[in-house]
């Protein structure tokens, strides 16, 4: 047992000027909930164990609280807690944060490169605060993206998962459109590349043969400039 700890264990105090113990978790649950900012079944703090047995002098000031070098206020963590005086001490208070949210995951096995709809998609609240990737909490940020691979029912859908939804294959006949203001001009042309709206790239033009580079937009075209 640390040094420290023993002499707060042992030190002669009477019992009007020992700092309660339900004091100090209070501060630590009061300065994390304070920290997460959040209210209601989204943040679930849960202050560990402190030992009953300390008897810290009573602080006259309110107890000061704060997280130690490099912690966070997320999953396991910890919460100092300091009374500046009259007698001053510090000790570290155990805790565990969970975040909860509602988020998008499989309503159904999904195959690799599908088109998601509503129908695919369901909501569910889960603990999230161990969850390393991106995940969605709003279903039309998912509808009209296609799966990386094939998805489990329940899974939850993260930005890993997902591309913009394929609108062009290698290979693939397409309208080349150049245009300068109000003049545009089409002609058939062959994509070079895979794409997704919004992607530039290499289309071959079926007539002269000639490569050119141009915007994949939302119907399949590819827009160059005149």
């Amino acid at each position: 047992m640390p040094v420290m700890l023993l002499l707060l264990l042992l030190s002669p105090v009477a019992q009007a000027d020992i700092e309660p113990v339900d004091h100090i978790r209070d501060a630590a649950e009061e300065f994390l909930a304070g920290q997460l900012g959040a209210d209601g079944d989204d943040v679930e703090v849960k202050i560990g164990r402190v030992d009953e047995r300390l008897r810290l002098h009573r602080c006259e000031e309110p107890l000061e609280a704060s997280l130690p070098p490099g912690g966070r206020p997320d999953g396991n963590t910890a919460v100092n807690i300091r009374c500046a005086g009259p007698v001053t001490w510090s000790l570290y208070v155990p805790a565990t944060v969970e975040r909860h949210a509602r988020v998008v995951v499989a309503r159904r096995n999904l195959s690799r490169q599908q088109t998601l709809g509503k129908g695919d998609l369901r909501m569910e609240r889960i603990e999230t605060s161990r969850q390393a990737s991106h995940y969605f909490e709003d279903m039309s940020e998912v509808v009209g993206l296609q799966t990386r691979r094939a998805l489990r029912q329940g899974q939850i859908i993260g930005q890993q998962h997902v591309n913009e939804r394929q609108v062009i294959r290698r290979g693939q006949r397409v309208t080349i459109m150049a245009e300068n203001g109000s003049v545009a001009i089409r002609m058939q042309g062959e994509a070079l590349e895979d794409a997704v709206a919004g992607d530039h790239i290499r289309v071959r033009n079926t007539s002269s043969g000639r490569e050119v580079e141009g915007e994949v937009l939302e119907s399949g075209t590819i827009r160059v400039p005149l």
